[in-house]
């Protein structure tokens, strides 16, 4: 079957011609083998944290090692950069970030930074680019491959669930189902519709096709398997005169929800939900595409529970309005279409817009918020007992950073924002109204990020990537007062981590206890080179974030005291960072007596511990590629003083040495045979370098890069084989040189 399959995938790259999204189920015991780890013990507590680049599971916390390219190669077991790997959350605390190992060696890089570890029991559940090939020999690493790993290493699927064609599509891991059915699921995205996939029974299913708006899934919990969005309401679809109404419904579907179809009267029904009813001889004679067994090829595909609907009073009444509802007061003549904002916080955020406005009132500009908690909840009636968050979205909007608190069956709400450089905090009353408070002035740039505890965190443009801030928003008024400043703590103050410069382009950063872990964008030596693996620093107590910034400044106001002389900054820039001085002292007598000096008295400030080193704020976890390290190490060399080597021949002799002997030799010995045996040496050499690129380049794999920025011209012969082995295509012969190096030479002469 895999070798049948295999084939199949290649024809499908090539003419593109089947659907992207397809699954072999008797394939999944294939399985490639790891190494068992040490210390894993198998329980039923949740993970914390699904979803980004770190999550942790019991006394674990497992990470991607570091931003690598999708095009890398992902052969099991030869990846470490982009990897999974797992350190002990006993080692996190204590700073012990050399004891890691690797849990998955895959490739951990889908372009989607939504969406990326996900643990559930014993198994880690992830995307990695696929190593199959098309028929022209290019690996297809923008196809995501589907796959689960034990979380213990001793193996990872070796073939995958499904896979889809787009590196960066949507996509979650989520548990769903009761009982016996309960079983992850992968909510994912293709050609406009929501889809979702049953790991346990390798079963896809459409839940939703032809939605009005973009799908949402929940921003505060990545583990949930409800999504909300809207759809539009279209009556006689299956007739040739379709007509969609004005007003909108707002639904939300579960990644479990199925449909039982009655293929005899072309009507499916929505499990625990509603039936939707199809005139069957239209749509086998005028429908293009429909089966009778197959309700996504009906007029309307929808399997969510309806939980909003915009239907007025003077609207027809169809089968997509609740039987039950019908007769439910309308207020509103026309009724409303709607517009998601987000999900978060138990609930989501929308406005409403009257189809025909009534009345002045600004009805479109306010901001509503519905939680997923509702008894006795009526679709229609409850659009008039919505919480009101905001009377406009001009600043609640997508932007900013809402919390919900409930005291005494009342929720108070509460959003952040920011206008122009100031920080501002608005704590609504029920009719939207707030005055807002202003709690920090001069975040020039910032955007911010999220809640965790007492802290909100926002970011701010940093040297190469991003600058991590965060405020106690927890305060009244009065703590945020700058006119009196015996009244402010430095807790309600803005704070930037100073020693933090995270990649942007990549994965937000992960705060475990006291530590974040970031992807760092720092560049090293004299490159711009930045490798983006993960370093953790401590953040802990404002206090103690405060201490360790004024210890890190110290040491860069000591060396930016040296501006004029940027040799010497360099130097004591490789000592801070590094820790070492052996480079400086190999190349110690290119530096001036004052600059050696200088450089010495810099040094003893560490030794009397005035100064710490850059591993004392930040450190580097996990494993680099040796190829990294080399250039690293290189990238410092090069910051330093070099000398300069003047230029020899494979004997020593000086360039200039030789050109004397060369014209010398010419004047005195030129002969009738000289020449003609230069340029025939000439002729052979150039020759035989030819030949030699050719054999070589036909010992290589013969693939096109022209035009294919995404092939791996640097992978290794081993790995080439390997894939080749595993790809099922015939490859022409080709003809290597038939005249010999020697039958040349003796042509030549």
């Amino acid at each position: 079957m895999r070798n049948k399959t295999k084939k199949i995938f290649g024809l499908a790259m090539a003419t593109a011609v089947i659907g992207t999204a397809f699954s072999f189920a008797g394939c999944k015991e294939k399985a490639y083998k790891g190494t068992t780890l040490d210390g894993y013990v198998s329980t039923e507590s949740a993970a914390i944290s699904n979803g980004g680049f770190a999550v942790e599971k019991d006394n674990y916390v497992y990470f991607i090692n570091g931003a690598e390219s999708y095009t890398a190669s992902n052969k099991y077991g030869n990846v470490e950069k982009g990897a999974l790997m797992r350190i002990a959350r006993t080692d996190l605390d204590a700073g012990n970030y050399a004891n890691t190992q690797t849990v998955v060696p895959m490739l951990f890089v889908a372009q989607n930074y939504d969406a990326g570890v996900y643990i559930y029991g014993d198994y880690v559940y992830f995307a990695t680019p696929t190593r199959d090939k098309n028929l022209k020999g290019d690996v297809e690493n923008t196809w995501l491959d589907f796959k689960c790993a034990k979380l213990d290493g001793s193996e990872a699927m070796s073939d995958y669930y499904f896979r889809l064609e787009s590196n960066a599509s949507r996509y979650r891991f989520v548990e769903a189902g009761e009982g016996e059915n309960k079983a992850v699921y992968c909510l994912y995205e293709e050609d406009g519709a929501l889809k979702s996939y049953n790991t346990e029974t390798d079963t896809h299913t459409v839940l939703v096709s032809g939605a009005k708006s973009t799908f949402f899934y929940n921003e505060s919990d990545p583990t949930d398997a409800n999504v909300y969005y809207t759809m539009s309401v279209v009556v006689d679809a299956d007739s040739a005169n379709p007509q969609t109404l004005n007003y909108d419904q707002l639904y939300c579907v579960n990644a479990a929800a199925t449909a039982t179809v009655d293929a005899s009267e072309a009507k499916y029904t929505v499990s625990g939900g509603k039936t939707y009813d199809f005139d069957e001889e239209y749509l086998e004679k005028s429908y293009d595409g429909y089966s009778a067994s197959d309700y996504t090829t009906y007029p309307y595909v929808n399997l969510g529970t309806l939980v909003l609907d915009g239907v007025g009073s003077s609207a027809q009444l169809t089968q997509y309005n609740n039987e039950s509802e019908k007769d439910t007061t309308r207020e509103e003549p026309d009724g409303y279409t709607y517009a998601l904002q987000r999900y978060a916080n138990d609930g989501v955020y929308f406005t409403r817009t009257e189809v025909v406005k009534t009345s002045s009132e600004a009805e479109s500009s306010q901001l509503y918020y519905l939680p997923n908690a509702r008894t006795e909840w009526n679709t229609v009636s409850g659009n008039n007992a919505l919480d009101i968050v905001s009377q406009d979205t001009k600043y609640a909007s997508k932007n900013a950073i809402f919390t919900v608190e409930t005291a005494s069956n009342a929720r108070q709400h509460t959003y952040m924002y920011m206008d122009g450089d100031t920080l501002y905090k608005a704590i609504p009353n029920a009719n939207g109204v707030a005055t807002p408070i202003a709690m920090a002035y001069d975040l020039t740039g910032a955007t911010l990020w999220k809640i965790d505890g007492d802290y909100l965190y926002y970011h701010t443009s940093g040297t190469n990537g991003n600058a991590l801030g965060r405020i106690n928003y927890t305060g009244e008024k009065k703590h945020y007062n700058v006119l009196d400043p015996l009244r402010v703590k430095e807790e309600y103050q803005p704070l930037t981590v100073d020693f933090v410069d995270w990649n942007s382009s990549w994965y937000k950063p992960e705060i475990i206890g006291d530590t974040v872990l970031y992807s760092n964008a720092q560049s090293y030596g004299d490159g711009a080179t930045a490798y983006n693996y993960i370093y953790a620093a401590k953040l802990g107590t404002t206090k103690e974030i405060i201490a360790r910034n004024e210890a890190y400044q110290k040491v860069q106001d000591y060396i930016e005291e040296y501006d004029e002389n940027s040799a010497l900054q360099d130097a004591m820039e490789y000592y801070f960072r590094t820790c070492k001085r052996e480079k400086f002292d190999a190349v110690k007598t290119l530096y001036s007596e004052y600059q050696v000096e200088e450089f010495e008295k810099f040094v003893a400030k560490f030794a009397e511990q005035e100064f710490a080193f850059e591993k004392d704020f930040i450190a580097h976890i996990g494993l680099a590629k040796a190829s990294d390290v080399e250039e690293i190490d290189a990238s410092w060399t090069t910051l330093l003083l070099e000398e300069e080597v003047e230029e020899t021949t494979k004997k020593g002799l000086a360039t200039w040495v030789i050109i004397v002997i060369v014209v010398a030799s010419v004047l005195v010995v030129a002969t009738a045979v000289t020449v003609p045996t230069v340029i025939v040496c000439k002729k052979k050499q150039a020759r035989k370098k030819e030949a030699e690129a050719t054999v070589n380049a036909y010992k290589r794999k013969k693939i096109d890069t022209t035009d294919d920025k995404t092939i791996d011209v640097y992978a290794t012969d081993e790995e080439t084989a390997e894939e080749t082995e595993t790809t099922e295509e015939v490859v022409e012969p080709v003809e290597e040189p038939t005249e010999t190096l020697a039958e040349e030479e003796k042509t030549e002469e």
